[in-house]
């Protein structure tokens, strides 16, 4: 099984993401893929290919970008962080399975994603983006204290076509206040 980055409790985990681990995530994709389509613009073309080349380019060093997200060993979505050490921030992106909807998994996720970034990476900022009628996602940065910063036009690409992108925003500070 791949490495551990943070034991959340519960039977619920964040793992980096290995080769191995393609076949797995592909068949979770296929699973959720119509309803990843429509906020997710890798969804339509991915395939085991793909979703490996992702992970094999997304796990090293400080890019975070391959985490699974796993309950009781089975991977039920994905969690990452692109930090930019010249700018001091980085950005969080995240899916998860629909059977695991709606009882904060994603948050917890992220609570542990954040805390890393801003004591760890050394973040001074950190970002999640989301369109402005995935209530769902945008329910995640508002329960984390994330300020709602703006809104860019048609910054988002799914297989609908162009969407706005609600762009929230959380500083160090502010997080160490929580």
């Amino acid at each position: 099984m791949s490495r551990l980055f943070a034991d959340l409790g519960d039977g619920l985990e964040l793992r980096f993401l290995e080769g191995s681990d393609a076949e797995e995530l592909g068949a979770l994709i296929d699973s959720n893929r119509e309803r990843l389509m429509e906020w997710m613009s890798w969804a339509e073309g991915s395939t085991v290919e793909t979703t490996r080349g992702f992970i094999e380019s997304g796990g090293s060093g400080e890019n975070l970008d391959a985490i699974a997200i796993y309950l009781d060993g089975a991977a039920i979505g994905v969690i990452g962080a692109r930090p930019n050490p010249m700018r001091g921030d980085a950005e969080i992106g995240y899916w998860i399975a629909e059977a695991h909807e709606g009882r904060g998994v994603v948050t917890r996720a992220c609570r542990a994603v954040i805390e890393h970034l801003f004591s760890e990476v050394g973040s001074h900022r950190v970002t999640i983006m989301a369109a402005p009628d995935n209530d769902r996602s945008r329910a995640i940065p508002e329960r984390l204290g994330f300020t709602q910063e703006g809104v860019m036009r048609e910054a988002g690409w799914s297989s609908p076509g162009y969407h706005d992108l609600v762009v929230y925003g959380l500083l160090d500070r502010e997080w160490k206040a929580t």
